[in-house]
């Protein structure tokens, strides 16, 4: 891969600026680049972090929650999806699942070098997937992993297109906790963490992409899930399946269950009892 060293990290704001640039990409048979953009010294900003913490209930443990990283980083990440190489439209694009590895969490002081590039393009029934890849690096030392699987809609490969996943059906466990998000939930979590994706904001911009509404940001319902179970020290590893949009303003329930390594977080539509999204989070070492 070629590895092209940045001295700034864009800001999401100017990401989206560019983006509209990309919605006339309707590619056959695409391929992805093989750039690879790396910024050095990243370090949190404590305002930042302590915005993100009230905004999703994180406990102060004195090392950086592994989304606060994503947040840090993921514009970076994005700003691959607007160079001319990249092949796939980014407004538009859904947002599928999450996989984090942790070698071992951030001290809050801790500087770090980022690297991102994009992978696996492979053909879905409703278009390609494809993942945006972040590597937290220190000392020349792996510490996170973040991988980031997107839908990009009617974009096809050569070859037989697979067929759809048969849905397993549903069935709500016992609610442990419920959430109550109102409409302006998206536009709140942007002003956090930057990502200010139309999708997000405003029924009417939602709208114009396609959406039935505003929907919640993945992370954030991720972040929010995780604050009281992130382990603060070991290896960890978790993972995040988004099944069904959480369209604005919504009630959600939520199952959260210990296991023997970890803990699953069940969420779903308070009224309608469908899916919103399945986390798991593993401790492979204390």
């Amino acid at each position: 891969m070629g590895a092209q060293i940045v001295t700034a990290i864009p800001s999401m704001a100017s990401v989206y600026a560019k983006a509209v640039k990309t919605l006339n990409r309707k590619p056959k048979n695409p391929v992805l680049p093989d750039t690879v953009l790396v910024f050095q010294g990243a370090v949190a900003d404590s305002v930042k972090l302590s915005e993100y913490r009230k905004a999703v209930g994180a406990p102060m443990t004195g090392v950086l929650p592994s989304l606060y990283v994503h947040s840090l980083a993921f514009p970076l990440a994005m700003s691959l999806m607007v160079q001319d190489d990249f092949p796939l439209p980014l407004l538009g694009m859904i947002h599928l699942t999450n996989q984090v590895d942790v070698v071992a969490p951030l001290a809050e002081d801790e500087a770090f070098d980022i690297e991102v590039h994009s992978e696996n393009l492979v053909a879905h029934a409703k278009g390609v997937t494809c993942d945006l890849v972040v590597r937290i690096v220190v000392d020349g030392q792996d510490r996170m992993l973040l991988r980031s699987t997107f839908l990009a809609k009617g974009v096809k490969l050569a070859g037989e297109a697979p067929q759809q996943r048969t849905q397993v059906p549903f069935s709500a466990p016992q609610r442990t906790a419920s959430w109550k998000l109102d409409a302006g939930t998206g536009r709140r979590w942007a002003a956090v963490a930057g990502d200010y994706n139309p999708i997000h904001l405003s029924a009417l911009s939602a709208k114009a992409l396609g959406m039935p509404a505003a929907i919640a940001h993945g992370i954030y319902l991720a972040a929010r899930a995780l604050s009281g179970i992130e382990p603060a020290q070991g290896n960890y590893s978790w993972n995040i399946e988004f099944k069904t949009p959480v369209v604005l303003p919504a009630s959600v329930d939520l199952a959260f269950a210990a296991q023997a390594e970890g803990f699953t977080v069940n969420a779903w539509h308070a009224r309608k009892g469908k899916p919103h999204f399945e986390l798991e989070l593993v401790r492979t070492e204390s």
